[in-house]
């Protein structure tokens, strides 16, 4: 009878763990602020002190909001908001940047305390800097 308890309850356990308990410890999660770009994908794009009020939320269900902030006749104004997915593949995340034209991108994270540094596989030598 032991066993038979014993088996149901691991059989219980196992069942009830998904792929969003795992994700729950990604650091990843959570609010961030893009605050720097370095050589960005599209020529001449920096980011504004109102630029820099722009952020993705990462969710542990793998969904995002992202907030685009610009300058609207001298006003620092919510211009866009999106909802999207994120995902992870080893080392390597895909997700939406909230920058008007950029898009989505693959790439490496580098996580530096409230910090991560996004670097896209496609643009290697430009890197965008997030903060929480």
């Amino acid at each position: 009878m032991k066993k038979l308890f014993l088996m149901l309850f691991s059989i219980a356990l196992f069942t009830s763990c998904s792929d969003d308990d795992e994700n729950g410890d990604d650091p990843i999660l959570g609010i961030w602020y893009a605050v720097e770009i370095t050589n960005p994908p599209i020529p001449g794009l920096v980011l504004s002190e109102c630029n820099q009020n722009s952020n993705i939320t990462f969710n542990s269900d793998f969904s995002t909001y992202s907030e685009f902030y610009s300058e609207v006749e001298g006003n620092c104004e919510m211009e866009d908001s999106s909802e999207s997915t994120w995902s992870k593949d080893n080392s390597i995340y895909t997700f939406t940047i909230p920058f008007e034209g950029i898009g989505q991108l693959n790439g490496t994270a580098d996580f530096q305390g409230d910090t991560f540094i996004f670097t896209p596989i496609a643009s290697p030598d430009t890197s965008i800097v997030f903060e929480k």
